[in-house]
């Protein structure tokens, strides 16, 4: 009998309850109670059939999970370096996520740290900065590789990130505008307190840093109750910061927020850039309403400002001036401006000291051009005085001893030691030892030289 004919008969026997059971035996782990129920939700939606519609099908669904499941298991088994968890002895390095959002760079503390103190019910999750786990902790990640995160996002929604755990997570700044947004257009509450129980609805929301539910809001089923409007919907040529001042008016927000439509213009500005379209729609038009209310928001609570602040959103808030980001930014400036004026200077200090170098360069240049003249004009003197010295010149006649036979005596010049032609070149005969040679020889020998090169006796000064 083929496993398939015996995997058709076990199933035959089976419930559909022990049916779930087999395919929960698959799964290689421990299924949560929100993944037992998703499991059991699938499969139970699959069998509400009478059995001969779906039983072939469940069957061969099963038949493939279990196929595909030992395959992994094989897959993995051969290669444990790749898909097994790493030893708490190994000395392969620990590869962590760098998220990066802007210009903030910052990790999971459980991922860095490995630690277990964040359970997977947990409603926040820890993070540090790459520039304090550089600094405080430089000795602690020795064996991490470190890779880039990016964080990515919708116009509404960030893209949830998976932590250790396996559980989903968004930056608080990402749930936070999630949560207004759920307030302002989802239940519209500021449509329906009043101006005098914004500031104290506020105050209830004034924990986010730490964590607040809607729940702990008073009177939120009475203040539910309330009427609200929607947003209109505009024309095929969209709409004007006038457009925007009215809606705000049409939706009661004038009313709550006082001076909400003094956000309008630099709100509509920022909803214009960003438009998709070639005009201005009215999902642009909810785009800028919201923005409205959260100026008014921030403006109103110190508390939530001091938040947005610390996590670096002001500036996803339309239209929105921070004192304590224009602050930072003045602060940076001068910071900057600091490091260029010390910059600036030492190269002025460094273009100095080169003008300097280049001035010595110029004055020895100019020493060795002046000397050089006036090596030049002695050595015109040694030659015109040379001519006229006590040194003989003789003019090659020079006669043969008694002893000799007819043919003359050949004479080495005493410099360079080539023979002396008679009657042809002209000599110089050294007044003390009369040793002769050419006399190009003895004047370039004289440039050098004050003693003779045969008896070194002192020749004349000139």
């Amino acid at each position: 009998m083929s496993e398939y004919e015996l995997r058709l008969k076990e199933f035959s026997k089976l419930s559909k309850e022990g049916i779930i059971e087999k395919f929960r035996a698959l799964i290689p782990f421990t299924l949560d109670a929100s993944q037992n129920d998703f499991l059991d939700a699938v499969l139970m939606q699959s069998m509400k059939a009478p059995r001969s519609d779906w039983f072939s099908d469940i069957l061969l669904c099963y038949s493939v999970s279990n196929a595909m499941i030992s395959l992994m298991d094989k897959i993995t088994d051969e290669n444990p370096d790749l898909f097994l968890p790493r030893g708490e002895d190994s000395n392969e390095p620990i590869t962590v996520r760098v998220f990066e959002d802007g210009d903030q760079q910052f990790l999971m503390k459980s991922e860095v740290f490995n630690t277990k103190s964040e359970s997977e019910e947990s409603f926040t999750l820890s993070a540090i900065t790459m520039e304090k786990l550089l600094t405080n902790h430089e000795s602690e990640i020795h064996n991490i590789e470190f890779i880039r995160y990016p964080i990515t996002r919708a116009n509404h929604r960030a893209s949830p990130i998976q932590a250790p755990s396996g559980s989903f997570y968004v930056l608080a700044i990402d749930f936070f505008f999630d949560f207004l947004r759920g307030f302002i257009h989802g239940q519209r509450i500021f449509q329906k307190i009043t101006p005098t129980d914004v500031s104290g609805f506020l105050q209830n929301m004034s924990a986010f840093g730490t964590m607040f539910y809607a729940s702990e809001i008073s009177d939120i089923d009475r203040i539910m109750s309330f009427p609200s409007k929607d947003v209109r919907d505009i024309q095929e040529d969209g709409f004007t910061i006038e457009d925007v001042k009215n809606e705000l008016a049409n939706l009661g927000l004038k009313w709550r927020f006082p001076e909400i439509q003094n956000y309008a213009e630099a709100v509509y500005s920022e909803v214009d850039k960003r438009k998709k379209g070639s005009v201005l729609r009215t999902c642009d038009l909810f785009d800028a309403v919201e923005h409205c209310q959260l100026n008014c928001i921030l403006k109103i609570d110190d508390s939530l400002k001091k938040f947005v602040h610390s996590q670096k959103g002001c500036h996803r808030v339309y239209g929105f001036k921070c004192e304590d980001c224009a602050a930072e930014k003045s602060k940076k400036r001068e910071e900057k401006l600091s490091i260029l004026e010390k910059e600036l200077n030492e190269l002025k200090m460094s273009h100095q000291k080169t003008l300097e170098e280049v001035q010595e360069l110029q004055q020895k240049n100019l020493r060795l051009s002046v000397r050089n003249e006036t090596n030049e004009v002695k050595l015109k003197q040694l030659t015109e005085k040379l001519a006229q010295s006590k040194l003989s010149i003789d003019e090659g006649r020079y006669s043969t001893p008694c002893t000799s036979s007819a043919s003359p005596l050949k004479i080495q010049c005493l410099i360079c030691e080539k023979s002396i032609e008679s009657g042809e070149d002209q000599i110089i005969r050294c007044p003390l030892c009369k040793r002769r040679s050419h006399s190009k020889c003895a004047i370039n020998w004289l440039k050098e030289h004050q003693q003779c090169p045969a008896c070194n006796g002192e020749l004349p000064k000139y």
